[in-house]
C-alpha cells in the first residue's frame, strides 16, 4: 500500500504500481502540472488542491494549465507559471499543427493531474509527457487509455473532494476546514450590520433564477427579515441586471450591488451573513469564502458542489421543478436559525 492507498476506490496501472512502491518520494517531485479548463466557479474550487498540492509536494513547480477562454477567477496565484491552452475561441486563428504545439509547449513533468476531464485536456494529458498521468474521468474506458492513476468520480460527491482525492491516493491527507486562499468569513462575524447577498444569475439561462421569482423573494424577505440589509448583485450580463428591482429601493434595507472586481466581490461575500444564490460561480466563491449558501437547484445536481464539511441549505424539488420563493425563504430561515444555534 506504499503511497497508493487504495483497495478497490480506485485505477492504477502496473506501472504506477511499481513507481509508487519503489522510486516514488514527494520530497523528489520537481514538476508537477494541475489541468483545469473550466469557468470562474470550477476556477474556485481547484484552489485547495493547488494549497494541498504545495504542501505534499514542497519542492515542486507547480505548472497551472488553463485555457484561453476560460481565464477569469483562475488560481494563478496559487501555482509558480501557467500554461494557456488554445481555447475555443481561438479557433478560427489557429490550425492542428499549431494546437498540437501549443500542447507540447509544456515541459516534461514528474506528475500531471487532470482536473478537467474535458475533450482538450484528454488531448493536453495524452500529448504531453511526464511519470505519471493522473485524472477522474466519468468513463473507466478512460483510466487505461490515459491515467496511470485515477480515482472515480460521482454527481452524488462535492467535486472538491473528488479532486483532493487524487492526493489522497498517493498517501496525502488534505486538512480541514479546506483552505482556499481567500478572505475568510469566520474573520467577519462581528459586522454591526449583518446582510444577505442575492445573485440570480449563471453562465446559462436555464440556470437562473427568473427574476421575477426574485422579485417575489425580494419582497418577501424584505419585509419578514427586517434585521438584515438585503443586497441584490448584479452580473456582467444584461439578464443578471437589478433594473427591474428598483422599486425595492424605498426599502431602507434594501440595495442592489453593481458588479465587482473578483477581488472586492471575494471580500464582500466574506463579510456576508448568508449568500442566496443559483449553480454558479458566485455560490462557489462564497463557499470559498466559508460563507453559508442557500443554493437554488433545478436544471443541474446540487450534490457535486455542495461540501459537507460546512452548512450549506439546497432548495430543490424532487420532480427538477423551479422552486418558489416561498421555498427559498423557508431555506433562508432555516440557514439563519442554524446559524444562531451553531
Amino acid at each position: 500500500m506504499k503511497h497508493l492507498w487504495f483497495e478497490k476506490g480506485g485505477y492504477a496501472n502496473k506501472k504506477a504500481r511499481y513507481f509508487l512502491a519503489n522510486n516514488f518520494n514527494p520530497d523528489n517531485i520537481k514538476n508537477i502540472a494541475v489541468i483545469r479548463h473550466a469557468a470562474l466557479g470550477d476556477q474556485v474550487i481547484t484552489r485547495p488542491f493547488l494549497v494541498e498540492a504545495r504542501k505534499f509536494f514542497p519542492n515542486a513547480h507547480i505548472t497551472l494549465c488553463a485555457v484561453s477562454n476560460y481565464q477569469y477567477g483562475m488560481p494563478s496565484d496559487l501555482a509558480d507559471s501557467v500554461h494557456i491552452m488554445h481555447g475555443p475561441d481561438m479557433k478560427s486563428e489557429i490550425n492542428l499543427a499549431e494546437k498540437i504545439a501549443n500542447i507540447k509547449n509544456l515541459p516534461e513533468q514528474d506528475i500531471i493531474f487532470d482536473l478537467a476531464a474535458t475533450n482538450r485536456s484528454y488531448w493536453m494529458t495524452a500529448l504531453s509527457k511526464a511519470t505519471l498521468k493522473i485524472g477522474f474521468p466519468y468513463r473507466s474506458i478512460l483510466n487505461k487509455l490515459l491515467y496511470d492513476v485515477a480515482v472515480f468520480r460521482s454527481d452524488f460527491s462535492s467535486e472538491i473532494e473528488t479532486m483532493l482525492d487524487m492526493l489522497r491516493i498517493i498517501g496525502h491527507n488534505p486538512e480541514y476546514p479546506l483552505d482556499f486562499s481567500y478572505p475568510n468569513n469566520t474573520d467577519h462575524k462581528n459586522i454591526s450590520t449583518p446582510f444577505i447577498v442575492y445573485f440570480n444569475g449563471a453562465s446559462q439561462e436555464s440556470k437562473m433564477y427568473p427574476i421575477t421569482e426574485q422579485a417575489k423573494l425580494l419582497e418577501k424577505a424584505v419585509q419578514k427579515l427586517p434585521e438584515y440589509q438585503h443586497i441584490f448583485l448584479e452580473g456582467l450580463n444584461k439578464k443578471e441586471k437589478g433594473g427591474t428591482l428598483q422599486h425595492l429601493t424605498s426599502h431602507k434595507n434594501f440595495s442592489i450591488q453593481p458588479c465587482l472586481e473578483l477581488a472586492q466581490l471575494a471580500q464582500l461575500l466574506s463579510e456576508a451573513t448568508l449568500v442566496v444564490s443559483t449553480d454558479t460561480g458566485i455560490r462557489n466563491l462564497a463557499i470559498a469564502t466559508h460563507t453559508p449558501t442557500v443554493g437554488i437547484f433545478y436544471s443541474t445536481v446540487p450534490f457535486r458542489y455542495t461540501p459537507s464539511y460546512e452548512y450549506h441549505h439546497i432548495v430543490m424539488n424532487a420532480d427538477a421543478s423551479l422552486p418558489s420563493p416561498e421555498q427559498v425563504l423557508s431555506g433562508i430561515n432555516t440557514t439563519l436559525q442554524h446559524l444562531k444555534t451553531s
